[in-house]
Formats: structure tokens, C-alpha cells, sequence
């Protein structure tokens, strides 16, 4: 039975990601002209039942493909998967196609973040759909093919899991890969990585013809003979044009831009592209990066992005929301603003975002009642306790009110507070009238209003113990240090971390001039990368004057409340 094809979904900010890997601009001897589409495999092998428990919007957030596998998308985000794999296990055998596998395609998206968890956490028991082999959470894969002309191709594209699942932690703050919690930050995910890791092995490995063919062969033995023809005579050669042009140009990346570091996303740098504001052959020199936000309570905000430049129309500025005002209109607003998210993220058209909102208020639905990941290890309440006194006085005007619960406690008012507490400004300053022009004057305006912001909204902060790093730009490992101004880091590893439930955020050692490493001893599960808070856009100041008046033994209890929420 075909799948619905209305799709609609939440990538945040990020979330943005750029699954680039092969852009089909050539459409060689037009065999790929017209459209030709694929649906998640992955979603259509969820039975009935199992839908049905997990309910749309979770299963369209975990393993929908959003309309983004098509010859269409292909174009700017998608991949010509059999072809990318074969390259990928090539890099990573060093070239030789007889030993080339699963597990190394495995290997290589592993270390760049991407999970393989056996286990869901808020998924129901038993009923995970069954993933191909190398297919991480959050990539979708899907065969589109076509009569006439005849072509067949294997589509992946990256959805919201890819960058809004991140795996659990024991009571240690050990993380555990193998268990995932939809919801939360990937923080590991590092897509600037992905796309030089997919570059490298197109400039490395595509060049051979019977290296290619001989590890295609040995990783897909039952190949669909359409697809064989559109890869040799669409998909390669289109490939060795475009990684010609780019060597040409002096690049080591598909992309102009930075597209991510690990736990951040450049969404910005992704919709500048996909609107044709970034001119054919610049290379952007500062790229904003943002980090990856828990989904907790996100349906609290009026406005979305971490500037609020998105907005409903006919609604200017930001309000404040009660858990009453979660109502079905609501819910549809904010459908109408995040579907917007698929344009950068997996490159479908304004058009086909528009037609997605329904499905992504399904997802909103799902959001309004979802819960981040609880704290694994003891939590004292009678310190939390004066630390919900203390969040009160001082963080419930711009993040919002709790209810009394030390159990569990729930946002119940969010201000939508917007303002400027003096972290770095880059991100705040990149969101120009050209963009919010190009936006409101789409088919898309009637759905998004979009406003030049130069300021900063508060986020709630639901599921804050397993998303650091922290502030806007993923500045700050810590929730000690974020209190502790004259503690911060200078530079940080990021990726593959465990945490430290005393200080809350990355577990590390630093040095007297603050130049932090992982704990001796400590094994990441992915490829850590430094942050440097001195370079342009990353600065660690701000935020500092509302911890001013608190001993060390207050900042102790906010932390104990905070590891609630």
C-alpha cells in the first residue's frame, strides 16, 4: 500500500543539516528530467499496529521522509545513495573494493556522530522498524524510479532524527550509543565533517571506474539494472564534473560554508543557498553555527529560531503562552513556520513545505505532550527544592514558570522574553533584509512572517542536564561554568563526550588557563573536534551579570533543580 505522501517536518535550527552529497545539475542526455520519487523505507516497514501506538507525529519525526526523496531534491541536498556508500567504504579501506562492507560505511558516519542505536527510549517497546544495513537514525533511503524514460535510483536524505535524537547516559553520565531518545540534542553530529568526509571520498575514490563498479558490486550484489544504467551514465559522470569544478576552485568541501561542528548546525548559511543568495563560486568566510536545541517545551514559543525571526503573520512580536494556549490553532501556527524548516535542511522547494503542514502539526501535537530524557542519577530534593526558590527569583522572567512538582516539573507559562544579555552577536547580526525579504515575498509568505532580529529569545529549558554545550552558539561545556564566568573555558573538545552530573554538561579536565580535555582514560564514541571560543562567532561572554549575587552553595541548588527538568 503507498504511504501518504503529505509530509511535513521539525528540523531545528539547525538544525538545520545539509545532506549534500552529489548535486545532479547536469541532467545528463535528460534522463533524469521530471520528477521521480521515493518513500522512507524505513517508515513504510512500521505494521499498523505499531503506527498506531507511536502515534504520526513520532513516527513521522523519527523515520519520515518528507517528501525529500526525489530526483527534485537530489539536486540540492539528497544523495545518490548506492553510489555514495560504495565511496565511502572505499575511503575508508584505503581504496580496496575487495574488502569493502557495511560496516565501514558504518564506521564513517559513526565517527562523524551519526547513531545506530538498537534502542529507543520513547519509542515503543519492541516495534523499531528494521534499518538497512549502515543506515543510521535520522537518514532516510528510499528507491524512486521511473518507466520512461527509464531510470532507478536509491535516494537518501537526512530527517529530523539525524540532529533531534541523541543517545542516553547511565548514572555515571556514560553515554550509551546504543539507546537514543528522540527529542533530544545529537550533540556528536558533526555535519561540516560529513560533508568534507563525502567530498574527499568523491575526489579520492570517484575517479576509478572499476574500483567504483567493483565495490557497488560487492556491497549491493542484487543492484537493480536501472539503477546500474542511471548511475553509469546520469550519476557518475555528473559526479567527476562536479568534483573537478570544486578541486578547481581549491575546495575541500561540497559546501561554501561551514555546514557544522559537532552538536551545532549552520541552517543560515543552508537557506541562503537554497534561496540563491550565495553567489555561484563564493565561499562564505564566517558561518554563524548554532547550537542544536532539546525540543522540550518548544511549543511554548511564539516565535521560532534563537533570534525569534520566525514568525505567524500578522503577529509582530513575541507574546506569552500558557499550557492552556496549546490549543489546536496554536499548534497549526507553529506547523506553518517549521514545515518552512525542510526548505535549507533537506532541499525541498517552498512550495512542497507549504504542502507539508499538516503532517508537521501532527508532529506539534506529539511535541505539546513529549518529555525530555528524565536524569539518571539521584537528585537531592531538599537541595532542589531551594533551587526551585532561587530559579524563581531569578531565571522565571525570561524562562518561565514551573509548576511546585520536585518530581518532574512542568513549564507551565513561558514569557517568550527577547532581549540582549550580552553573548555574541554574530548569529543575531547575519539575519539581513535581503533574507526576510526573499522569504515574505515567496509563496511561503502566507504562511511565515519573517523580521530582521538583532536580539536574542530565551529558550525554555526542558531536558537542559543532556544538551550542553550551552548559549546559542554552544559556547560554554557547562552549567557550572555558564555561573561561573571566570571559570569558563577557553577551548573545549566537543563530540562523542561524557558528562558530569555535578557540574552538569561535558566531563573535563582544564588546565590553569582553561584549556579543557576529556578526562584521562575517556574513549568518545565519535571524533571530538576543539572548540575555540576566540574565534569569530563562538565567544563565550554574556549572560553573566544574573549569577552576580549567588554563593557557590546557590549555584549548587539551581543546578540540583535544574537536573529536573
Amino acid at each position: 500500500m503507498r504511504k501518504r505522501r503529505w509530509f511535513g517536518g521539525l528540523v531545528l535550527v539547525l538544525a538545520a543539516t545539509v545532506g549534500l552529497m552529489v548535486a545532479l545539475d547536469g541532467d545528463v542526455a535528460g534522463m533524469v528530467h521530471g520528477r521521480a520519487s521515493a518513500t522512507s523505507q524505513r517508515h513504510a516497514a512500521i505494521p499498523a499496529a505499531d503506527l498506531e501506538r507511536a502515534g504520526p507525529g513520532l513516527a513521522y519525526f523519527a523515520f519520515g521522509d518528507f517528501s525529500s526523496l526525489d530526483t527534485d531534491t537530489l539536486r540540492v541536498s539528497a544523495a545518490p545513495w548506492t553510489l555514495t556508500s560504495a565511496l565511502l567504504a572505499l575511503q575508508e579501506t584505503g581504496g580496496d573494493p575487495a574488502t569493502v562492507s557495511p560496516r565501514h560505511v558504518e564506521a564513517a558516519l559513526r565517527r562523524w556522530g551519526f547513531l545506530y542505536p538498537e534502542r529507543i527510549g520513547n519509542w515503543p517497546s519492541n516495534t523499531l522498524p528494521p534499518a538497512q544495513p549502515a543506515q543510521p537514525l535520522g537518514q532516510n533511503l528510499g528507491h524512486a524510479e521511473r518507466l520512461l524514460p527509464p531510470m532507478a535510483l536509491t535516494i537518501g536524505n537526512l530527517g529530523c532524527a539525524a540532529c533531534h535524537a541523541g543517545v542516553m547516559y547511565d548514572a555515571r553520565g556514560r553515554p550509551d550509543p546504543d539507546r537514543a531518545w528522540l527529542g533530544t540534542p545529537n550533540t556528536s553530529l558533526n555535519l561540516g565533517a560529513y560533508t568534507r568526509g563525502l567530498y574527499r571520498a568523491m575526489r579520492d575514490q570517484g575517479g576509478d571506474d572499476a574500483r567504483v563498479w567493483a565495490a557497488i558490486d560487492r556491497l549491493y550484489p542484487d543492484l537493480d539494472p536501472r539503477e546500474r544504467l542511471t548511475l553509469r551514465f546520469v550519476v557518475l559522470p555528473e559526479l567527476r564534473r562536479r568534483t573537478a569544478e570544486l578541486g578547481a576552485a581549491g575546495a575541500d568541501d561540497l559546501l561554501p560554508f561551514v555546514s557544522g561542528t559537532p552538536g551545532a548546525t549552520n541552517g543560515f548559511d543552508s537557506l541562503r543557498r537554497r534561496l540563491g543568495l550565495i553567489p555561484t563560486g563564493e565561499h562564505v568566510p564566517l558561518s554563524a553555527l548554532n547550537s542544536i536545541p532539546e525540543l522540550g517545551d518548544r511549543v511554548m514559543r511564539s516565535r521560532l529560531l534563537n533570534t525569534g525571526a520566525y514568525g505567524v503573520p500578522g503577529e509582530s512580536d513575541a507574546r506569552p503562552l500558557t499550557r492552556d494556549d496549546l490549543d489546536d490553532e496554536h499548534l497549526q501556527d507553529l506547523a506553518g513556520i517549521v514545515a518552512y524548516f525542510t526548505v535549507p535542511s533537506m532541499g525541498v522547494t517552498p512550495e512542497a513545505a507549504a504542502s507539508h503542514i499538516g503532517d508537521v502539526a501532527g508532529i506539534m501535537h506529539w511535541l505539546r505532550d513529549y518529555r525530555p530524557q528524565p536524569f539518571p542519577a539521584r537528585v537531592d530534593r531538599t537541595v532542589a527544592a531551594n533551587g526551585h526558590t532561587l530559579y524563581a527569583a531569578n531565571c522565571e522572567r525570561c524562562h518561565g514558570r514551573y509548576d511546585d512538582s520536585l518530581q518532574r516539573p512542568r513549564l507551565v507559562a513561558f514569557p517568550n522574553w527577547e532581549g540582549d544579555v550580552g553573548t555574541d552577536r554574530v548569529r543575531a547580526a547575519q539575519f539581513t533584509p535581503q533574507v526576510a525579504g526573499a522569504i515574505n515575498r515567496s509563496s511561503y509568505g502566507r504562511h511565515l512572517d519573517v523580521r530582521v532580529a538583532q536580539r536574542y529569545s530565551a529558550p525554555p529549558l526542558a531536558g537542559l542536564w543532556s544538551s550542553a554545550p550551552y548559549l546559542h552558539n554552544g559556547s560554554i561545556p557547562t552549567l557550572w561554568q555558564l555561573m561561573t564566568p571566570a571559570e569558563r573555558a577557553v577551548e573545549f573538545p566537543v563530540g562523542g563526550h561524557a558528562l558530569d552530573f555535578t557540574a552538569i554538561g561535558i566531563a573535563l579536565h582544564c588546565d590553569a588557563q582553561r584549556h579543557c580535555r576529556y578526562p584521562s582514560g575517556y574513549t568518545p564514541f565519535s571524533e571530538p573536534v576543539v572548540f575555540d571560543t576566540r574565534r569569530p562567532g563562538l565567544a563565550n561572554a554574556g549572560h553573566e551579570r544574573e549569577f552576580d549575587g549567588m554563593s557557590d552553595a546557590d549555584k549548587r541548588a539551581l543546578i540540583e533543580y535544574l537536573k529536573l527538568l
